[in-house]
């Protein structure tokens, strides 16, 4: 059998055989995979690999028998020395805690704020083959929604992934739809991953704490003309922030999204008040930090027929 096929079909198996042999679950992973490494060629030569695999695993933890009362980790300790022999290094001892506050280039990336083909493309760049599956959400149609494995999940290249993406349950639970829309394509021009939204000739930018800014049409259609506002900076921070939940198992929080009448979800919260007058086409956008603590950043967008012409933004203390 292919090892590479075999290895994809029975991973998760194999690591609850771990488990149940009394390896800790940060543990599984590593052991798990030196087995298959050392074990490549029987497995291709047989028909059924499984149970030379868990011979093998079993014999990894406890030792071939008999043993010694402190067989265990010998046995982990033998596996290490054998596979060192044929040039492929075990780690026995417990990987590093994770980052709390990041994602490392061997965990699965948050997708918050991704479209579905931009999510794909994120997962494939990663190495990771992708199968997209639709998912019945409140949500804007094609948006990347979560995966399984999850965010900050460790991975191989190689590792099959699911990529969830929305498809609208109902029309009742969007009756937002066009704003949340909106507020996609604002997040999606701040991320750098999609076109400007449509900008009046003149928009008046609010800060939270500074006086309002005027930008003509030309650089509201630039990211780079924002920079004095700080708006789109923040945006793109509080899109790429996650929050270790768990180590064990390992589960990570990532942003949420909520749009709303602008007169509701403040809160304590708030920004200023725009001097935007003759128009009743107004939403609020919060970016919920994954804590879910402290005031959102909240962006209020005004529009005229179709297009923005002023947002007012508070950057939160989330």
């Amino acid at each position: 059998m292919d090892p590479h096929e075999y290895r994809d079909a029975r991973w998760y198996a194999l690591l609850r055989a771990a488990a149940d042999l009394g390896v800790p679950d940060e543990d599984a992973p590593a052991l798990v995979a030196q087995v298959l490494a050392a074990n490549r060629r029987s497995i291709k030569r047989a028909e059924d690999p499984d149970p030379l695999v868990h011979d093998a695993l079993r014999d990894a933890v406890l030792g071939p028998p008999p043993q010694a009362p402190s067989r265990r980790w010998v046995g982990v300790v033998a596996l290490a020395a054998a596979l060192v022999g044929i040039g492929v290094v075990v780690a026995v001892t417990r990987p590093d805690p994770p980052p709390p506050d990041r994602l490392r280039g061997d965990q699965v990336p948050s997708l918050f704020g991704y479209d579905g083909s931009d999510a794909r493309a994120l997962l494939e760049d990663r190495g990771l083959r992708v199968t997209v599956q639709p998912f019945r959400a409140c949500e804007v149609y094609g948006r990347a929604v979560g995966s399984d494995p999850p965010a900050g999940t460790p991975y191989d290249a190689g590792d099959p992934i699911t990529l969830y993406t929305s498809l609208p349950a109902d029309v009742a639970c969007l009756t937002d739809y066009q704003d949340r829309a909106a507020s996609w394509q604002l997040l999606d021009f701040a991320n750098h991953r999609g076109p400007a939204p449509t900008f009046a000739d003149r928009v008046f930018v609010y800060p939270g704490d500074g006086p309002p800014l005027i930008l003509d049409h030309a650089h509201a259609e630039d990211p780079d003309g924002w920079a004095t506002t700080g708006v789109l900076d923040a945006l793109r921070a509080a899109s790429g922030r996650v929050s270790l939940v768990s180590e064990h198992p390992l589960s990570y929080a990532i942003p949420a999204v909520h749009v709303v009448p602008v007169g509701q979800g403040a809160g304590g919260c708030g920004v200023p008040t725009p001097a935007v007058a003759g128009t009743a086409d107004v939403f609020a956008l919060t970016i919920q930090p994954p804590e879910r603590t402290g005031c959102p950043l909240r962006v209020e967008v005004y529009r005229e027929d179709g297009a923005i012409v002023a947002i007012a933004y508070d950057p939160g203390s989330g």
